[in-house]
């Protein structure tokens, strides 16, 4: 009766992580919502929503920058609040982005100046990439 009881256990913890690997992995391979390349031509800036099994209330999005000489250099920000997005790009020497989310080149980190801005426990997940919240007082 033990080994039925920790085998079931078992088993729902495997669905468990399945279901969660899959579900994470397709927020990263969703498409974007909107997009916009750089002034430079050199990074796509990708607004990806999250809405799904794993935030089924949330409005939720995160920024998807591509380095287009490196595809292989894709940089994921924290969760945002969908409706808190403008994507009018900005970009100079040290930084890419757009209002309210810069992503700086050299040390590749976003600074994030969403108004109201709160983490959100997908975050460790999600975001590839250091961030610091900006202004945040």
């Amino acid at each position: 009766m033990r080994v039925k009881r920790t085998a079931l256990v078992v088993g729902l913890l495997v669905l468990a992580i399945g279901f969660f690997s899959v579900a994470l992995n397709n927020l990263f391979t969703r498409p974007a919502s909107s997009s916009v390349v750089s002034k430079s031509g050199n990074y796509l800036i990708e607004n990806v929503p999250v809405r799904g099994g794993l935030v089924p209330f949330d409005d939720l999005a995160y920024l998807r920058i591509t380095d287009k000489r490196d595809s292989n250099a894709v940089f994921r920000s924290p969760l945002y609040p969908r409706n808190a997005v403008d994507m009018t790009t900005d970009e100079t020497d040290a930084i890419v982005g757009i209002v309210w989310i810069d992503f700086y080149k050299r040390d590749q980190h976003f600074g994030i100046r969403v108004p109201e801005w709160k983490p959100h426990w997908l975050n460790s997940f999600i975001s590839n990439t250091p961030y610091d919240i900006v202004g945040d007082d």
